[in-house]
Formats: C-alpha cells, sequence, structure tokens
C-alpha cells in the first residue's frame, strides 16, 4: 500500500471550545470543592467544639491570637457586678470574669477560659448600665454559643487553606474562604445581639438603650464590612429592634447611670 502524506486537520488547532469558556468552567467547579470542603471542616470544628469541656476550654487561651499584653488587664467590682446579673440568666455552666484591658480602642471580646476584655476606648463610649450591660450581654452569647472556640478552629482551618490554596490556585480562592468566612462571623454576631437582647429583658426587665451605642457608632457605611468578621452597624441596629419588637419586649425602662469603674 503506497503511502500518502496529507495535511493535518484544521480543527487539531482550533477547537470547537472556547479555551477561556473552558478555564471559567474549571475555576468554578474548583470554587465549588473548595466551598463545600471548607464547609464541611468548618461543620467539624464546630462539632468538635460542643463537646469540649471547660477544662479543655481553658487550655486553649494560649493559641487563641490576642494583639495586646493580658497583663494590663485589670479587674472591676462594678464591671463583675454588671456580668454576675446577667450571667444568672445565662445558663452558662461556668463562672465567666470580665476585665478591663489599657488599650484606647473601641473593643470588647471573649476569651477561652470565661475571661471578657472591654477596653478602656469602649467603656469611654458607653452612657450608662444598659449600653454595658448590653455589651456584656453580647459577649456572654459568645460564650453561650462557643463562638469563641469556634473562631480558632475556623482561623486554623482558613490559615491552612488560604496557605495551600494560595501556592497552588492563586489569590481567588483565598478571596473565596474570606468571604465564606466573614459571612460565617456576621451570623454569630447578629445571634449573640440577639441574646444579650435575652439577658437584658431577664435580669432589667427592660431592654430600653440596648441598642444606643451601636446607633451612634452607624454611620451608615455598609459596604466596608462585606469582608468583615462583623455586620454592619445600621443591619445590627435594624436585627435587635425587629428582635424587641417580635418579643415584645420592654423598651421603656429605667436608665440606670454608670457607677465608677
Amino acid at each position: 500500500m503506497k503511502y500518502t502524506p496529507k495535511l493535518p486537520d484544521d480543527r487539531v488547532n482550533n477547537p470547537k471550545e472556547n479555551l477561556l469558556l473552558n478555564a471559567m468552567k474549571l475555576a468554578f467547579s474548583l470554587v465549588v470543592i473548595v466551598s463545600l470542603a471548607y464547609a464541611v471542616l468548618l461543620y467539624a470544628v464546630d462539632f468538635t467544639v460542643e463537646h469540649l469541656s471547660f477544662e479543655n476550654e481553658k487550655k486553649l487561651i494560649k493559641y487563641a491570637k490576642v494583639d495586646f499584653n493580658l497583663k494590663d488587664a485589670k479587674k472591676s467590682e462594678y464591671l463583675q457586678q454588671v456580668t454576675d446579673k446577667l450571667l444568672k440568666c445565662s445558663k452558662i455552666p461556668y463562672g465567666v470574669k470580665s476585665y478591663i484591658l489599657k488599650e484606647d480602642s473601641i473593643n470588647a471580646f471573649a476569651l477561652p477560659g470565661g475571661k471578657i476584655m472591654i477596653t478602656q476606648g469602649m467603656l469611654k463610649r458607653i452612657k450608662n448600665e444598659n449600653e454595658l450591660a448590653s455589651v456584656i450581654g453580647h459577649e456572654l452569647g459568645h460564650f453561650k454559643h462557643k463562638d469563641h472556640l469556634k473562631a480558632l478552629g475556623k482561623s486554623l482551618v482558613l490559615g491552612v487553606m488560604s496557605l495551600f490554596l494560595a501556592e497552588s490556585y492563586g489569590n481567588l480562592f483565598t478571596a473565596t474562604l474570606q468571604v465564606t468566612d466573614a459571612k460565617y462571623s456576621q451570623s454569630q454576631e447578629i445571634r449573640a445581639d440577639l441574646f444579650g437582647i435575652d439577658l437584658m429583658q431577664c435580669a432589667y426587665q427592660s431592654v430600653n438603650d440596648t441598642d444606643a451605642l451601636f446607633s451612634r457608632m452607624d454611620k451608615g457605611e455598609s459596604w466596608k464590612y462585606f469582608l468583615s468578621s462583623h455586620p454592619d452597624f445600621h443591619k445590627r441596629v435594624d436585627s435587635m429592634r425587629e428582635y424587641i419588637k417580635e418579643k415584645g419586649y420592654n423598651a421603656n425602662g429605667k436608665i440606670i447611670a454608670l457607677k465608677s469603674f
């Protein structure tokens, strides 16, 4: 048989499917896979945390990332009195201690081992005991739902996956994880807000001024909170007011003056 050479088919170098479209399909598939894997890992973290004993929780404090010196934290009898008053309504099965942190930043947070830190910057913004109780009640909400421990687990998962994916596939997947993590955290913050409202109604028979602090902080710049672990203040205030109305809580109770810290 005589061999007759011929040129290759023109379609060899001109595939029917668009290469850019194929790349987009691949990227989308990888994003879906990564998001599902992240969701599964978050569920595993939550399950583990829910079954963690308080004794083991206290051991985790050394793994908590903090940008301050805990030695700068000071006790306050008045701060603890408000904390204990709310704690009685919380059904949290262990004691919680509150401290004043020598920091000008406006912040308050829960730490493993039953510790609440409230910065001096935050205390300067608070105008009455109602507002103070709202802040403490919110942090007790994080203890109730073990959000402070879940945050440690999420940080570990996010750090490992971000490191791996950033090197393997680029920044697209790191950004995907950051958005997922932010939305996850924002839902926890709102849930803690509402739990704090329940505590105030129980402890003070009033939720007056519960949302006052957030209302003053609200500047209407919702977009900047898209990649933040906290929802914007406007959204939080709306959620709190809707919840108070839904529950029929007393929003006209006495405003209690602050005592000395």
